[in-house]
């Protein structure tokens, strides 16, 4: 499935989910009342305020916990489109579980507490909804700017020849940045992940030869990109010199190298439409 992208977890998206959002959902319960709020309550417009602001607390403190603990998921394992929306569901969830615990003990719990959870619930969402959605927005569109951007910044260094020499020499360093291999980019493959290592992937000699580097894939990104090598994949980067086609099959779509005993290199969703725009600015 299509990863979330990383967008989504920037400092100003963070910023909107953490401090903006409860502050939109005071004025927003102040101004609006979403489903008579102060009817269901029975309480004056300033003790709606102070409700309305413990809430917003509540919020506030929920989101924040949620977010720090979606960033940990993340530094680990890929997030999904489906894996994210059900995340903020349960965000909602539980937002909507500790409010109506605020509202409950407020009024000295003389309704049932299940009974305050349905409408508190339909709150909930009313506040959240809205703001979710144009952050949303806010993320794909600068994502999509973003990657704009990089591929004409790497069109514009492959036209004047500033990267992907076939005579150049690659460096590659491992995590405390000693250098362990230094090989030619023409001889140079692909290069794919392999729990704390990378694994660099050349001929030598015409014969397929795996280097065990550790290091991880997004530390070599920056020498990767500068010798013709692009991700295609979370696992892969293919140099763009050595593809002989991009196929697409039942299965998905596969880079297939020149040399005969290199395997089809998946191409993940994530990165196909970058990797085969550049694909095509190389190979013509």
């Amino acid at each position: 499935m299509k990863k979330v992208p990383d967008t989504y977890f920037s400092s100003h998206i963070i910023l909107c989910y953490t401090v903006l959002i409860p502050i939109y959902a005071f004025f927003f319960l102040i101004w609006f009342k979403p489903f008579h709020i102060d009817i269901q309550m029975g309480v004056e417009p300033g003790q709606l305020a102070f409700r309305a602001a413990i809430m917003a607390a509540i919020e506030l403190v929920c989101v924040l916990v949620s977010r720090l603990a979606m960033l940990l998921v993340r530094n680990k394992h890929e997030i999904s489109y489906s894996q994210f929306i059900s995340w903020a569901i349960l965000e909602g969830v539980a937002v909507a579980m500790f409010c109506t615990l605020f509202i409950w003990l407020m009024d000295r719990r003389t309704s049932l507490y299940v009974d305050l959870l349905p409408s508190m619930f339909l709150i909930t969402c009313s506040i959240l909804v809205f703001p979710y959605v144009i952050t949303g927005l806010i993320s794909e569109v600068q994502d999509k700017n973003d990657r704009i951007a990089a591929l004409n910044d790497r069109l514009e260094k492959y036209a004047s020849g500033q990267v992907g020499r076939e005579n150049s020499t690659i460096p590659f360093l491992d995590d405390k940045g000693n250098m362990k291999l230094a090989i030619t980019a023409s001889t140079l493959l692909y290069i794919e992940a392999a729990d704390n290592y990378v694994n660099i992937c050349y001929l030598n000699r015409d014969r397929l030869v795996k280097f065990p580097l550790r290091n991880s894939m997004k530390a070599i990104e920056e020498i990767c990109t500068a010798n013709s090598l692009a991700r295609c994949h979370r696992s892969y980067y293919v140099n763009l010199r050595k593809v002989r086609q991009v196929r697409r099959t039942s299965d998905g779509i596969y880079a297939e190298l020149e040399h005969a005993s290199a395997p089809h290199i998946p191409v993940s969703s994530t990165y196909a439409d970058n990797f085969i725009g550049l694909y095509s600015s190389v190979n013509g």
